[in-house]
């Protein structure tokens, strides 16, 4: 355990850090562009969807960025642990963050006195948020290139507002219409493309 607390620890300072002050600042900023004041569950649902949502984005797509340079990822892979397991320590730090990025929201909306149901808002937002994040971290594995990682994701959030209706329970913006029977479809799409980014990156390693 103690090995793993200090691969986690070390790709904070030297990787990570810079993508969680981001974060960390996109977050503060957020009192600029939305309102957390008297909102009723479909006005909050849009904070979390139109805005929120871009955390998942900016913390899963970058998990493999130490790994683009290939004599990195040889290194890493002839070392005792397995690339998976390091992997699966970055995806675990990574959501923590956005369990409490999405808590710290869904918090000041409740006490800028907004109502809705703080369960199930949270657990659709957590869901939506890693959904999107995880096509960014697909992408970012597969190409071996996080800027294509980023703009998967933020191409496939665009494409949602004007095109959600072809993509079934895969479509964003779904809480804002008060529907929340997309979870476990796209929990288990978000699952399938972590395990699928980690298994390839793993596998395969950078170009």
């Amino acid at each position: 355990m103690e090995k793993y607390l200090s691969a986690g620890n070390s790709f904070i300072r030297r990787q990570y850090g810079p993508h969680l002050l981001v974060t960390l600042l996109f977050c503060c900023m957020s009192g600029f562009f939305v309102s957390f004041r008297n909102l009723d569950e479909q006005q909050a649902a849009k904070v979390m969807e139109m805005y929120a949502a871009f955390t998942g984005i900016l913390l899963l797509t970058p998990l493999f960025m130490p790994e683009q340079n290939r004599e990195i990822w040889l290194l890493e892979k002839s070392r005792a642990t397995p690339l998976w397991k390091l992997y699966l320590v970055r995806l675990l730090e990574a959501l923590t963050v956005l369990a409490l990025v999405v808590t710290v929201f869904l918090w000041l909306m409740k006490e800028g006195n907004s109502q809705f149901a703080m369960g199930r808002l949270w657990q659709g937002s957590f869901c939506e948020i890693c959904f999107l994040g995880a096509v960014g971290f697909f992408v970012s594995g597969v190409t071996n290139q996080v800027v294509l990682g980023y703009m998967a994701a933020v191409v496939y959030f665009f494409v949602n507002i004007g095109a959600s209706k072809y993509l079934g329970k895969l479509a964003l913006f779904q809480m804002m219409k008060g529907e929340y029977d997309f979870m476990f479809p796209m929990a288990l799409a978000a699952l399938l493309l972590t395990g699928g980014g980690i298994l390839l990156r793993e596998r395969f390693g950078s170009v």
